[in-house]
């Protein structure tokens, strides 16, 4: 009887093995394809907090550079970001 033969019986560890490489492979695959977007869709939701953080800080940056006119006393620069049209100074 030849010892070296294989047969072609059913390998439970090789399957295990292949399927659990697939799975990372796909949760891999997920991760990047999420990484490499342009850009992200968020629920309407989301999107409402993404744009209400941001107009905080647009705010936020925008009183700082007011106090930072007064305390220049740049008359031209405290107009601009008290003006109505402020976002296009900041």
């Amino acid at each position: 009887m030849n010892h070296e033969y294989k047969s072609n019986l059913f390998d439970n560890d090789k399957y295990s093995a292949s399927y659990l490489r697939a799975m990372m492979n796909k949760d891999e695959i997920t991760t990047r394809k999420i990484l490499l977007q342009e850009y992200t869709e968020y629920t309407g939701e989301a999107n409402e907090i993404i744009k209400k953080v941001q107009r905080q800080y647009l705010q936020n940056k925008r009183y700082s550079e007011i106090d930072k006119a007064l305390d220049e006393k740049d008359e031209a620069r405290f107009l601009a970001l008290t003006s109505d049209d402020w976002e296009s100074k900041i």
